[in-house]
């Protein structure tokens, strides 16, 4: 007789990325020659840990009181600073005028999402997610009584609206409420980026959905935001179209210190709401400092503290602005070597524009990565696709891959 409570007993981690990756780190320490394509980290063309010159002298930079003692559980003012003038960049004047903003810190994105789904979905509500997903979306649904509906994420290599909007007006009706999970850009794992005319028809839909008092909370899960082939400008200026929002609209952003700053092992992150309505906001800071008490009492003050000193200092931001352009650059030429050579060996991928991964359609996964792996290549099967992390290999490692992978799709 187990000892679980009742809806704890089905609960097992199903998700083999942590755990392939972690065969794949100890097979590659035993032979260098192995390709790891598994963890979504970022690593350097000779094959280490990219971590950014700016943060670490940040990190040296900070006393033991801000490395080692308690954070407040919403994180200082420093800390809500520094990620609304990051985030807003050349628009923090205009948001801190037409909007409303709170900023809850959270264990990495992952808090992010959880705390979201705990206060925005009533017990046996469904979160909107996207047909291709980070699995760990559902496990936050499932963690906080919940469940999920999903949409299909395209309409040929476009985004599928249509869907999106169907999939809204069916959550409408059956729970009163909306809550649509957007990861963009560089989309996990697909790397699809939405277009500003996507972007635009998307809170478009939302307006028409809440028009008659409807709550919707969109959660913009922005992890992969400042590995955007266009830069910093084309995504800051898809977040203005927030302003236009109607004031029965929340939008909650997850932002995630892991990737921006490479501070995976760190866990620091953040929700940064937004709404042109302030009792939302205020709502919001209340109910998500409740429950952040409750599941994880405060984060690292350390990671706080670095985001902080990096960001608010003029010397060290431009010094990782320019740090973060080269790391966005190699990874763009590895993204268009990889497509490349799959385009050349007839290798199809899912629509893909930037990011850390780039995702193939396969009947076999299972079978196919195992062949892989006698070839001394570790990658993710995921459902019916291959997931293939380009952030962690080299630019060759990406040219030589597709050949590699379609000769083993045939073996199958």
């Amino acid at each position: 007789m187990t000892l679980l409570a009742k809806r704890s007993i089905i609960k097992e981690d199903k998700s083999n990325i942590i755990t392939l990756g972690a065969i794949a780190k100890e097979e590659k320490k035993k032979d260098p020659s192995v390709i790891n394509a598994t963890i979504g980290m970022y690593y350097s063309e000779d094959g280490k840990l990219v971590t950014y010159d700016s943060v670490n002298k940040a990190l040296n930079a900070l006393t033991d009181d801000e490395k080692y003692a308690y954070a407040s559980t919403p994180g200082s003012k420093d800390l809500h600073e520094a990620l609304k003038r990051w985030v807003f960049r050349e628009y923090y004047d205009e948001f801190m005028k037409n909007t409303f903003v709170s900023v809850m810190a959270t264990p990495g994105g992952s808090g992010a999402i959880s705390n979201t789904f705990s206060n925005y979905l009533n017990e046996n509500d469904k979160a909107l997610l996207p047909s291709y997903m980070w699995g760990n979306y559902k496990q936050f649904a499932y963690e906080n009584y919940a469940s999920f509906d999903t949409y299909e994420l395209f309409d040929g290599d476009k985004l599928n609206l249509n869907d999106i909007k169907n999939k809204m007006e069916l959550h409408k009706k059956t729970q009163g409420r909306v809550l649509l999970v957007i990861n963009d850009p560089c989309q996990n794992p697909t790397g699809y980026t939405m277009t500003n005319e996507e972007w635009k028809e998307l809170i478009d839909i939302i307006n028409d959905i809440s028009a008659d008092g409807t709550p919707v909370i969109l959660l913009h899960d922005m992890a992969y935001i400042d590995y955007d082939y266009r830069g910093f400008e084309a995504t800051r200026n898809n977040l203005r179209l927030y302003q236009k929002l109607n004031k029965n609209v929340l939008v909650v952003l997850a932002f995630s210190g892991s990737k921006t700053l490479a501070l995976y092992g760190v866990r620091i992150g953040a929700q940064i709401a937004i709404s042109t309505n302030k009792e939302n906001v205020d709502d919001f800071a209340r109910a998500n400092k409740f429950s952040s008490r409750a599941k994880w009492s405060n984060t690292t003050n350390l990671g706080a503290n670095l985001i902080a000193k990096v960001i608010l200092d003029d010397q060290r931001r431009a010094k990782f602005e320019e740090e973060l352009d080269f790391a966005r650059n190699i990874l763009v030429t590895r993204a268009k070597t990889f497509i490349e050579e799959a385009n050349k060996v007839g290798l199809k991928t899912l629509p893909f524009k930037c990011g850390f991964f780039v995702t193939i359609p396969c009947d076999n996964p299972d079978e196919v990565y195992k062949k892989l792996v006698e070839r001394k290549i570790h990658i993710i099967p995921m459902g019916n696709v291959l997931r293939v992390t380009i952030s962690s290999i080299s630019i060759n490692d990406c040219k030589k891959l597709p050949m590699v992978i379609k000769e083993a799709m045939k073996w199958h």
